[in-house]
């Protein structure tokens, strides 16, 4: 492979990188999102707490229904594999097989 191949290989697994980075950074609000709705069935009064008394208090009332904090952490699960993936074939096609696998 030429230095011009090399060179344009490694320029589009920078690009590929660049673009993985602002698909996490849409994910993110989105769990956030999920965070925040963890929140919802708090009073105004709890909603004014220390984040950590916020936390008790919302996990007071999962205590009743933990379907929300499951659906949130495994929908982030779901997302996070993706890019896993993603971020191994694109480490895969910059660090060349080992001789003999």
């Amino acid at each position: 492979m030429s230095d011009s191949e090399q060179i344009e290989k490694i320029r589009q697994a920078i690009m590929r990188y660049r673009e993985l980075l602002d698909l996490l950074h849409e994910r993110i609000p989105l769990g956030e999102g999920r965070y925040n709705a963890l929140f919802d069935r708090l009073t105004e009064e709890q909603r004014q707490l220390p984040e950590k008394e916020r936390q008790r208090e919302a996990a007071i009332l999962a205590l009743e229904d933990l379907e929300p904090l499951r659906r949130a952490v495994l929908r982030m699960q779901f997302e996070m594999r993706d890019f896993e993936k993603s971020f191994d074939e694109l480490y895969g096609n910059l660090v060349p097989a080992e001789p003999g696998t």
